[in-house]
């Protein structure tokens, strides 16, 4: 295990915000949530998938809700309240946390139950990305029940759902979630070790971290960020100008919309809370499972809550973990993309850029 305190926390929120793809929380957030968390201690536990026992329980941990929302009702105790509402459902003592996505907030989210509970956080998770629905994921497509799922908000609230069918889970949750003011923290995906180790996606913090790190030292160098993180990560350059317009909309516990860019590189995306599809000209360029990522002139990475008109932004396209570009995986992405009005298959991003 490698103990990792505020730099390196900084850096996986900075990293996550870029591979969030226009969610998973803002890294504007993500600095205070460092806070927030290391009001508990001095550093965190992050182990390999390996270096857990087969024996051992954990669960998935995020937060849950609209973006927007998120932004101005900051989780604390939430995610250790819903964990420990998991735990007591299923009588099991929780050896371990998962992060159920990468982003500024949710990559940091499981610290906040790791430093409270004395357990370590896994360095992976079952995306790769950000995704707006928790049965996007790895562990769905291999048979690891969302339910029971454990659910609470900052006042206390708590709920244990229990449903047969997974979409289910994601309605009501997100139904709950946005009684309570559109925000709330859930822990699901209970499982042993064993089974974690089989379907995770590993090293995605590590990789977070990385990313973060690399965007600080270009920073400091005075250099380009956008274009040394597709030299660095093997990505793509799919739009550079300025924001023309941001169209939004909250429905559901999801922030719908799109965002045009008009210059250098023009481009249109088009999201439910993360980006679904890059297009330019009428020609998609880019489409889920695969990453659109968005940094500011300054390259910052942004989520879509924080792209305003008149920004100056570059989008980079990055690929998927195999483990998540299967055409198992594009379906989950379906219904999500029907509403935007995409009825195209996946075609990985270097096919599409050529």
């Amino acid at each position: 295990m490698r103990t990792i305190g505020r730099e390196q926390m900084l850096d996986i929120s900075v990293g996550g915000g870029l591979l969030g793809a226009g969610g998973g929380g803002s890294v504007r957030e993500g600095s205070k949530l460092v806070d927030r968390i290391l009001q508990f201690g001095t550093s965190v536990e992050l182990a390999k998938a390996d270096e857990i026992d087969d024996d051992a329980w954990g669960a998935v941990i995020a937060g849950m809700g609209s973006p927007v929302a998120s932004k101005s009702n900051p989780r604390t105790f939430s995610p250790t309240w819903a964990m420990e509402a998991l735990a007591e459902a299923l009588g099991f003592e929780p050896a371990f946390v998962i992060p159920f996505e990468t982003g500024a907030g949710n990559s940091l989210t499981p610290m906040q139950v790791a430093i409270q509970k004395g357990i370590p956080v896994v360095d992976g998770d079952p995306v790769g990305r950000a995704v707006p629905q928790i049965d996007m994921t790895t562990f769905h497509l291999a048979g690891i029940p969302i339910s029971p799922l454990g659910l609470a908000n900052e006042e206390h609230i708590t709920a244990v759902l229990r449903t047969e069918h997974p979409y289910d889970m994601e309605r009501v949750a997100r139904a709950i979630a946005s009684e309570l003011g559109g925000v709330a923290a859930i822990a699901c995906y209970a499982m042993r070790g064993a089974d974690m180790k089989r379907h995770i996606i590993r090293d995605t913090t590590t990789l977070c971290e990385s990313i973060g790190a690399a965007i600080r030292q270009t920073q400091q160098e005075g250099g380009d960020v956008a274009d040394s993180l597709v030299a660095r990560f093997d990505g793509y350059l799919l739009g550079r100008g300025t924001v023309a317009s941001v169209r939004s909309e909250t429905r559901g516990g999801f922030d719908f919309g799109s965002i045009e860019v008009v210059g250098e590189l023009p481009l249109k995306v088009s999201f439910q809370n993360e980006n679904m599809v890059a297009s330019r000209d009428g020609k998609v360029v880019a489409t889920v499972p695969d990453l659109i990522c968005a940094v500011d002139g300054d390259g910052i990475p942004m989520t879509n809550a924080d792209i305003t008109k008149g920004m100056e932004i570059a989008y980079l396209g990055m690929a998927a973990d195999p483990a998540f570009r299967t055409p198992e995986a594009f379906d989950l992405f379906s219904k999500s993309l029907e509403v935007l009005e995409f009825r195209e298959g996946f075609l990985p991003i270097e096919e599409r850029m050529g």
